[in-house]
């Protein structure tokens, strides 16, 4: 058999295989599209909470109308009680609930610092911080006007108030996510777990549904180049028109990309041929992928500081191509530091690609 007409029968038997087009570029386009779509916004605005007020003062009152104004907070009920607005909170009808006290304005007035209460689902973190940020807004441009105003009152410079207050002025420009949002935060990180996952799957089928007769060394090869040209094809799709799309940071160029997205597909490659020797169905191994999506996640160190997580599950992860990929990726696409921050993960993923090809031979072997 010659080679193209190898090449022909195996792309053949890829792209009319609807499992595996399903997998591999229906996921892809799927996941592409669908994943960002909660997170369009980008950060949650207008939270939505109720205000308990004991003080009933014009200042308890003046800083209700401060928090509603702010872009964070929509205050949209005031509860008699504690108990009515903890009743409001956990009817979801609001986020949370906040409670001015008694002495609100007496201790402002004095000088003092008052307590003011919230309280929230802080499992939803970022609707949570959003909140926290909007009151803090609030109630330190409140605290910062009666400062000021008592500093003039004592005889005190009205330039010279502010300034004492606020001696310096922020002024910070994000560099990596310039808008400070979710998407650019999480969606590059997730998008390479989508492209091993697929991939994985697309491959591991490919793999269980070929014959005794195409496993040969040529079509291993033939296998494997095709599936490593379709998955550049769909990461190029990824990294340049969906980033495009969805306004992602790239700062890394197309050959850099390509030089770290070899070894990285090729590895996921290698893994699939492994898996689909060592597991006994194609049933199996797509709950293996899929079971496995979720702990990758959280332990690819994006999400969750690494420092927390136990070394056994780093370890562990480091076993698998993304553990390096995700992080080569993020340094050279997201921070721009270049193909010399990134030798360790190329190198480590090139290891990966070698280890799992003399697994695959061996169990290839014992099973011949």
């Amino acid at each position: 058999m010659s080679f193209l007409t190898l090449v022909k029968n195996e792309a053949k038997a890829i792209f009319s295989n609807s499992t595996i087009v399903l997998a591999m570029i229906g996921g892809v386009l799927f996941y592409a599209f669908l994943y960002p779509l909660p997170y369009l916004n980008q950060s949650p605005e207008e939270q939505k909470i109720t205000v308990v007020d004991m003080d009933k003062s014009d200042l308890s009152r003046k800083f209700i109308r401060m928090a509603n104004e702010s872009q964070q907070l929509n205050v949209v009920e005031q509860a008699e009680s504690i108990n009515q607005a903890k009743q409001q909170f956990l009817d979801n009808t609001v986020s949370g609930f906040l409670v001015i006290p008694y002495d609100f304005s007496t201790k402002l007035q004095l000088g003092q610092a008052p307590t003011v209460a919230y309280a929230g689902d802080a499992s939803y973190f970022l609707i949570y911080g959003t909140i926290i940020e909007g009151l803090m807004k609030a109630g330190g441009t409140l605290a910062a006007e009666y400062r000021v105003a008592h500093m003039t009152i004592d005889g005190t410079p009205i330039n010279t108030a502010i300034n004492t207050f606020q001696p310096f002025k922020s002024n910070y420009v994000p560099v990596f996510n310039h808008n400070m949002g979710y998407v650019q935060y999480v969606v590059p990180a997730v998008f390479v777990l989508i492209l091993q996952q697929t991939l994985l799957m697309a491959v591991g089928i490919r793999q269980k549904a070929s014959k005794m007769s195409e496993n040969t060394i040529s079509h291993l090869i033939v296998r494997f180049g095709i599936f490593l040209f379709s998955e550049l094809v769909l990461a190029c799709f990824y990294f340049g028109a969906v980033f495009n799309h969805y306004d992602i940071s790239r700062f890394a160029t197309a050959l850099e990309l390509i030089v770290l997205l070899i070894p990285f597909i090729s590895a996921v490659i290698l893994l699939g041929m492994l898996l689909a020797r060592w597991l006994p169905t194609p049933e199996s191994l797509l709950l293996v992928v899929l079971f496995s999506s979720m702990p990758i996640v959280f332990s690819a160190g994006f999400i969750w500081p690494t420092e927390l997580i136990p070394s056994l599950i780093t370890d562990l992860m480091h076993t698998l191509p993304s553990g390096f990929a995700i992080n080569g990726f993020l340094t050279l696409n997201q921070q721009g530091a270049g193909l010399s921050s990134v030798l360790l993960n190329m190198s480590a993923l090139y290891g990966l690609c070698l280890l799992y090809a003399l697994l695959f031979f061996i169990s290839k072997r014992n099973k011949s």
